[in-house]
């Protein structure tokens, strides 16, 4: 139970705390980007990633959520769906050479994706390009969610 309060308390209730506390000022200056980090877990279940997998759709939802409700205040609410990323959080797995060709043998690119790979994403939602996105996900996830 400890742990699924503690995935919950942070990535849900956090983002909550945080997106109503910038979300101020943001509505005083009448725009505002809140870029939110999920997974492809919040899609796709996972054997031993049910809390994970529950409070990151949550956070999508949330996020939706926000979007609405902001949007007619000029606050663009939007989240980035990394896949398997090689990050400290994974480094158990990618670390070891057979978990990291099995896992890169079920994404359709082929590979891992590293940090730089989701940048761009979030830079994209961020910049005035993205100005008429709000409530979506971008998946920056080298095919999985094809599959």
């Amino acid at each position: 139970e400890d742990g699924w309060d503690k995935c919950f308390n942070t990535n849900v209730k956090a983002v909550w705390l945080l997106s109503r506390l910038v979300a101020r000022q943001m509505i005083e200056q009448k725009s505002g980007r809140i870029i939110n980090i999920t997974t492809v877990g919040a899609d796709k279940a996972e054997a031993g990633m049910a809390a994970y997998g529950c409070s990151k759709a949550a956070l999508k939802h949330l996020t939706r959520c926000m979007a609405k409700e902001w949007a007619q205040l000029g606050i663009n609410v939007n989240a980035v769906a990394p896949g398997f990323t090689r990050t400290d959080f994974s480094k158990p797995i990618w670390s070891n050479p057979d978990l990291e060709k099995m896992i890169s043998q079920v994404i359709p690119k082929g590979k891992i994706a590293e940090p730089e790979d989701v940048v761009g994403a979030v830079l994209f939602l961020a910049s005035d390009a993205a100005s008429y996105i709000t409530g979506d996900t971008i998946y920056v996830d080298g095919g999985t969610m094809t599959s």
